[in-house]
This record gives structure tokens, sequence and C-alpha cells, in this order.
């Protein structure tokens, strides 16, 4: 096995420089060279348990998601995992659909660096005690039990875009399909889309109001119960992936066309949206750049050796991808 010896004997070089190279120290050029070329020659792996030993660090970071079946959550591995593989920063990832789970207890049993979550409710009492221990980002759900660095897309702006979208094209009888209002992120993006409205003179009805789990089924009962009404909706707003896409299919079931006999604003599925004819007017959030980001947070809480106490809140921005699904009403009191 080739070890560092091998490597002083090839360029000379002392054991402490060599160490350096490794551990991302500053070095002179040329011997910064000279170590990679004997790295390639004699086909050098580091070893990084024993590495992670001597720095009393197991080199990974654990996410902890409520499901791993969304593209939303894929997504978020997925460019976590890329923002942290350069760092030489593996990652585990753990599901915690129910508190019997216990994913947070499992990471930490494998020595995780930090964690990176979208917490659900009884994820909380061991994220807290994590945040003790360790570096902690969250992502989506804003629980203000957690004191921790955060990346969290701009919500209310969310339904407000949405809002504004509709009521410019004319629309004053809408509607919202929203998810359960204990989920921060529903509850925001349901808050900033009724305010506009009311803004804007045309509050919503109580009736046009629904929500209820973060699944399709909500979606397609709460469509097909607006489509239903005697005065329906003639704008739908549905704050979630799986909300739209139930919505949709209770609207291709109904007989109805989408964006003549109702509109319809949608969030994020840029591919479902693709797939509708018209083409489905959807809000987008970044969700590669929030996993990014939240990478690029815990990466820093790691390296820095006097890390800032105070927590950082990163809010991004969503983006309306308008396509045909939102009729423009040039008469809306008729």
């Amino acid at each position: 096995m080739v070890s560092y010896k091998d490597i002083q004997r090839e360029t000379g070089l002392s054991l402490s420089t060599i160490s350096k190279y490794f551990n991302g120290g500053n070095l002179l050029e040329d011997n910064r060279k000279a170590i990679g070329s004997a790295v390639a020659l004699l086909d050098y792996r580091p070893n990084g348990f024993g590495r992670g030993l001597r720095l009393q660090r197991s080199g990974t970071v654990g996410v902890v998601l409520p499901v791993l079946n969304n593209d939303f959550h894929l997504t978020i591995i997925a460019s976590v995992e890329t923002a942290l593989r350069d760092a030489g920063i593996s990652v585990i990832v753990a599901s915690s659909p129910t508190p019997q789970e216990k994913a947070v207890e499992l990471l930490l049993g494998k020595m995780v660096d930090g964690i990176i979550a979208v917490p659900s409710p009884h994820d909380l009492p061991a994220l807290q005690y994590a945040t003790g221990r360790m570096p902690v980002v969250i992502i989506d759900w804003d629980a203000e039990e957690l004191d921790t660095d955060a990346v969290f897309l701009d919500n209310v702006g969310a339904g407000v875009m949405a809002a504004r979208h509709i009521l410019d094209h004319g629309h004053t009888r809408v509607a919202l399909i929203g998810g359960d209002p204990a989920v921060s992120t529903m509850r925001l993006r349901a808050s900033g889309f009724r305010e506009e409205l009311t803004l804007s003179g045309h509050a919503l009805e109580e009736n046009l109001d629904r929500s209820g789990p973060l699944v399709m089924q909500t979606g397609y009962e709460a469509m097909g119960g607006l489509l239903s009404t005697r005065d329906r909706p003639t704008a739908v707003f549905c704050t979630n992936y799986e909300l739209t896409l139930g919505a949709l299919i209770a609207l291709n079931e109904s007989g109805l066309r989408l964006g003549r006999d109702i509109s319809m604003v949608g969030f994020d599925g840029l591919e479902l949206a693709q797939a509708t004819v018209p083409r489905l007017t959807v809000i987008a959030q970044p969700v590669e750049e929030i996993g990014t980001r939240a990478a690029q947070l815990i990466q820093g809480r790691l390296t820095q050796s006097d890390p800032p106490s105070q927590s950082t809140i990163e809010t991004l921005r969503p983006r309306l991808v308008a396509g045909g699904s939102v009729a423009r009403l040039e008469n809306p009191a008729a």
C-alpha cells in the first residue's frame, strides 16, 4: 500500500509538507506540482477513514427528508451531493415519514459531521439536540424551535406572484387549493395569495378556500368539489406539486378544458407543465440552488475554525413560468 513515505522518497519533500498538501495547507507551487505528480505516478489513494479519525470527523453530512418519492426531495439530495463532492464530503440520506423512523438519531449514530434537514414536526426534538453538537441547516420548513442556518423560498412572495398573475388576467372569482397550514411553506404561500386578493378588493371566499394533506388526492378532491359548485371559480391556484397534479387529473376527468373553461396556476412541475394543453402556468422554486446553498452553508461551518455564532438565513426568489393556462377575462362581471 502506497504511503506518505513513498511520496517522500519520490519527491524528496518532508512529511509535514506532504501532510499540508492533503489537508489543504499553503504550499509553494513547485512543491504542490511535485506532490501531485508523485500521487499520479504512485496511484496513491488517501485513507479517508484514517484521516477522519485524525481530524475527529467522519467526512459525511446527513440529509433528512420527510419522504424520498417526490422530485423536490430527490433534487435536494442530488444538488447537496454534487456541491459537497469536490470537498471530499459524502452524503448519507435518511427519510423520516413517521416518528418511528428516528432518522436524525440514525445519522447521529453514523457520526455525521453535520445535518441538512427538511424537518417534520416529529424531528424537532432530535434536531434541537443535534444543533448543540454539530452544524445543522434546515430547508423548506421554517421551524421556530430551531436556531440554525436555513435556506428558504420566499413563500409569501410566491403566493403574491400567483394572485397577481390571475388578477392581471381579469379573474375575480378565484379559488385556492392549499396544503396543511401547519406546514410553514403551505401557510405562507396561502397567506401571500389571500392577502394580495384582499388588497385588490377581491377577498377569497370561504367556500373557495380548500386545504388538506400534501398528497395528490387532496388536490383531486378539492378540484372536483370546486368544479361541481353552482357558481364555480374562473381560476385556481395550487400551492405545491402534488396538489397541482391531483387538480389536473380531476380537471381532465371532468371534461372541462384547461385555460378555457377554468384557468389554473400550479406549483413546480415544469416537466408536467410541458405535457398539458395549453401549457400550465406554474410558480417555480430554484430547488437546485436551495440544495446547493444549504451545502455551502454547512461546508462553511465545517471548514471555519471560528464560525460566526449568528445563524445565516437565506431567502430565494420564486419565478413565474407563464404558459397558456390562465385565460384573459375581458368582462369578468359578465
